[in-house]
């Protein structure tokens, strides 16, 4: 083709952007995290000012992009073993480098996930089962 180096370089800078992307998602999670921690120092010593009035707006954080969650649920679902909402957040977090023992962020994650499959439940592409110790895991649908 008289294209081909072109396509060649436009998808090696795309696959650069993609890391930059995925680099500044991962310093985004640490400081993140940071933030979290340095909160959580300030609460142990007593402190009760409103942190939310000392913290800059956004319009929301984004943590997962359109569609990126539920891609993510299923090539974690195709590796074959049943997994529940919470193993499946646990595993989205350590991916993402983020800290597993944050209740509050994983509990988040959580509540994405369980939405994510019920939109991937409804669509028919998941299935989910109660197991012997009352939690649902889901699968792909055979």
């Amino acid at each position: 083709m008289e294209h081909d180096h072109t396509i060649s370089g436009l998808l090696r800078k795309r696959d650069d952007l993609m890391g930059d992307m995925q680099a500044l998602r991962e310093d985004l999670a640490r400081l993140h995290n940071d933030v979290e921690a340095i909160d959580r120092v300030l609460d142990a010593f007593g402190y009760v000012g409103d942190l939310e009035a000392r913290t800059p707006r956004s319009n929301r954080v984004v943590i997962f992009y359109r569609n990126e969650l539920r891609q993510w649920i299923m090539r974690e679902l195709r590796k074959g073993e049943p997994l529940s909402s919470r193993d499946l957040a646990e595993r989205i977090c350590s991916a993402e480098g983020k800290d597993i023992h944050d209740k509050r962020m994983v509990c988040d994650v959580v509540k994405r996930v369980s939405k994510a499959l019920r939109l991937l439940r409804d669509r028919g592409f998941v299935v989910g089962k109660r197991d012997g110790a009352g939690r649902y895991l889901w699968s792909l649908v055979a």
